[in-house]
């Protein structure tokens, strides 16, 4: 197999696309399936059209691999290695160097919190520029003030800005102090080479003394003023009669005679008539379920001169119901508004030029100004509890319109995610009953009520499941054992059940066992070694496999096993050597510890392994009872190979792995097992590592992705270009 490219370097910039043609030919003597993969690029950053080619002999193909980088793919020289793979087994050809080529983009993007701030003399602001090109950035920030009435300083004013990073400096402005008059907005821009755009900073400048104050001073003057002209222009026109709350019978002489007195005057002495105040009362519901909503303002609006003033507002009750008193008497806009929901003018208008006046009559209450609110779609999200588990339940959530009169379509379903369930976009406002269902679980509905554009967090909700039993048989190795001990706990009572010696000999069965939840089994018999059984139960869980075999002796090992960290580590297999006998360490509870019942005498040797850890072996006395403290260490794996340069070993090239955030490196051998470029990366944990070869000057040569797997040897030859 051999493949031919042109060109074997491309540039492409970020944010762009680039293809390099492949020419493949079958130079074997079958047909052979060829497949093309492209290392030391991501993925999803290039295609291959088509990945998979059959050729006949002699046959010639032609691959396209399209090149497609983000726009923060960093700048640089990247040498790619396209390899080529058949199924006919064979020499592979050499992987094929393509010279990767990405310019660099400097970009920057100016932002800042806040860009209005109101002070007197000075005022602080955070500017943060974020580095949205594929390079690292030194910016030099300097600040312009357009009007020249300003100080401002930047502390820092340069900024090193890595690529997909960000960094903030403080403005500080100073401005002149002021004595009188209004606010006065004065700007600051700050920029950088390099930026898109730049970012204005405003100062709302506060004098010493506002013009509010100025005002009220002024119309004080003018009040006393008005107050003075009065006073003096009464005692001259009443100057004959004695000063009183009530005009004089004088002023009536003229129309009624002396002594007159006009009706419904009021009288200078006794009660006062109740007020003639005017009232309006109605409700406010819901457009989508038709129940009432409550905490909604709804105001009383009069034309003027000066146009729409608020005379008078309300707020809702729970039942939607409201009530507005104190109005005088006249015509009335009425509208209603909140957040999350659309404002509406009685009856049923959008805005106040279709809306309908509501005449509110003197010392009477003017009812049914009721309106109807449609609010901004909902969300509603919570929790569900499924009790104590170490399997992933998934909740089946449904939300159902509740309302009289609903749509049966009106219907959503979700499941939980971590136990956490979202219902977005639900009409609103308006009543949900919530179905939760889980198999072992019994259905649970509640009822959730959302207002327009609210994000309601619900009641969390547990969920009960159905009771569970283990069940199971014990043996001796060979046959039934009656007469055993089975004994666990539920709920911090021990319960305890015996094998029958009779009958169903060995057959045991714990019922009504809460789920879901993990149980320690203990089986027991005199003459026997104790045994222990974890059994994990899912909800209403029913297990009839439980196989359990009491090994003659009656000595007892206990003991915990913990990692690198010294926490716990559950589910490690502990096997005695010799007896046979074998348990596991808990999962929940006290993790790690583990009991080895029905052990002979004397020293025991103790086998502890778990995938990813390097197996131990500990040596016990089995009369002491203890194994103490055993530590499992995470496995390492290694990666071997052959430098290969024309197909033949390479010596004292710099070969490289790394895994995003750990470098190791080593320098292939004169000689080997497989001969000369033999190198040997050992002591690397599980996981993808990329491995590369190194030039003199630093510069990629080839790459490849390597699995490493826990105690395992991966290998593979990396071949560099040249002669």
């Amino acid at each position: 197999m051999r493949a031919v490219s042109a060109p074997s370097a491309l540039e492409v910039p970020p944010g762009g696309t680039g293809t390099v043609p492949l020419e493949v030919r079958n130079t074997g003597d079958v047909i052979d399936e060829l497949t093309v993969q492209v290392l030391g690029v991501p993925a999803d950053a290039v295609d291959v059209s088509p990945r998979r080619v059959v050729l006949f002999p002699d046959a010639t193909a032609h691959v396209q691999l399209t090149f497609t980088l983000p726009e923060d793919f960093p700048a640089g020289t990247h040498v790619l290695s396209v390899v080529l793979t058949g199924r006919v087994a064979g020499p592979a050809p050499a992987p094929l160097p393509v010279e990767l080529t990405v310019p660099a983009h400097p970009r920057a993007r100016l932002t800042a919190v806040p860009t209005l701030v109101r002070a007197r003399r000075r005022a602080a602001y955070t500017v943060q520029a974020a580095n949205t090109g594929n390079v690292p950035l030194d910016l030099a920030l300097r600040t312009l003030d357009t009007d020249r009435a300003l100080t401002a300083t930047l502390t820092p004013s340069t900024l090193h800005v890595p690529v997909g990073a960000a960094a903030t400096s403080t403005v500080v402005v100073h401005a002149p102090r002021r004595l009188l008059g209004s606010d006065q907005d004065r700007t600051v821009r700050v920029r950088t080479d390099g930026a898109t755009g730049d970012v204005t900073l405003t100062l709302r400048h506060r004098p010493l003394v506002g013009r509010g104050v100025v005002t009220v001073l002024v119309l004080l003057a003018i009040l006393a003023a008005w107050a003075a002209a009065m006073w003096f222009g009464m005692r001259m026109a009443l100057g004959a009669e004695p000063v009183a709350k009530a005009v004089a019978g004088s002023f009536y002489a003229a129309t009624l005679g002396a002594g007159g007195v006009p009706d419904g005057a009021l009288a200078k002495e006794g009660a006062v008539p109740a007020a003639v105040g005017a009232a309006l009362a109605g409700t406010v519901t819901s457009a989508v379920d038709g129940e009432g909503v409550g905490r909604m303002t709804v105001d009383a609006l009069r034309r003027t001169r000066d146009g729409l003033v608020v005379v008078s507002s309300a707020a809702t009750q729970a039942d939607g119901t409201y009530t507005m008193s104190g109005l005088f008497p006249g015509p009335y806009l009425v509208r209603v508004q909140a957040d999350g929901h659309t404002p509406v003018w009685y009856p049923a208008a959008a805005g106040d030029g279709a809306a309908r006046a509501v005449h509110a009559a003197a010392q009477q209450t003017t009812e049914g100004v009721d309106l109807r609110v449609e609010g901004d779609p909902a969300s509603l999200t919570g929790t569900v509890d499924v009790g104590q588990t170490t399997r992933e339940v998934a909740v089946e959530v449904t939300a159902t319109a509740a309302w009289v009169g609903a749509d049966p379509a009106l219907t959503w379903t979700t499941s939980t995610q971590d136990g956490t369930y979202l219902f977005d976009g639900l009409p609103a406002p308006g009543t949900y009953a919530l179905t939760f269902a889980a198999e072992g679980y019994t259905a649970t509905t509640t009822t959730e009520r959302v207002l327009g554009g609210q994000e309601r967090i619900a009641t969390a909700v547990r969920l009960g499941a159905g009771a569970g039993q283990v069940a199971g048989v014990v043996t001796d190795g060979s046959r039934p054992l009656g007469g055993v001990t089975v004994t666990t706990t539920v709920d911090g009572t021990e319960v305890e059940v015996g094998t029958p010696t009779v009958g169903d000999v060995g057959r045991f069965v714990l019922p009504a066992l809460p789920t879901p939840a993990t149980y320690v089994l203990t089986f027991a018999r005199e003459g026997y070694g104790t045994q222990t059984l974890v059994v994990d139960l899912a909800a209403g869980e029913q297990r009839a496999d439980a196989r359990v075999v009491l090994p003659a002796g009656a000595g007892t090992v206990t003991g915990r096993v913990v990692d690198g960290t010294g926490a716990g580590l559950g589910g490690v297999r502990v096997g005695a050597g010799g007896s046979g006998g074998s348990t596991t360490t808990l999962t929940a509870g006290d993790v790690g510890a583990f009991t080895l019942a029905g052990v002979g005498a004397g020293e025991l040797t103790l086998t502890f392994t778990k995938d990813g850890y390097t197996p131990t072996t500990v040596a016990v006395d089995a009369s002491g009872g203890s194994a103490g403290t055993v530590t499992l260490r995470h496995a390492v794996g290694t990666v071997t190979g052959r430098v290969l340069r024309a197909g033949g070993g390479v010596a004292g090239m710099s070969v490289q792995a790394t895994d995003g955030a750990e470098v190791r490196t080593t320098t292939s051998a004169q000689s080997g097992a497989h001969g000369a470029g033999t190198y040997s990366l050992d002591g690397l944990h599980a996981g993808r590592w990329t491995v590369s070869v190194l030039g003199a000057d630093g510069r990629v040569l080839t790459t490849a992705l390597v699995t490493v797997t826990g105690g395992g040897t991966a290998r593979t030859d990396l071949t560099v270009p040249g002669p």
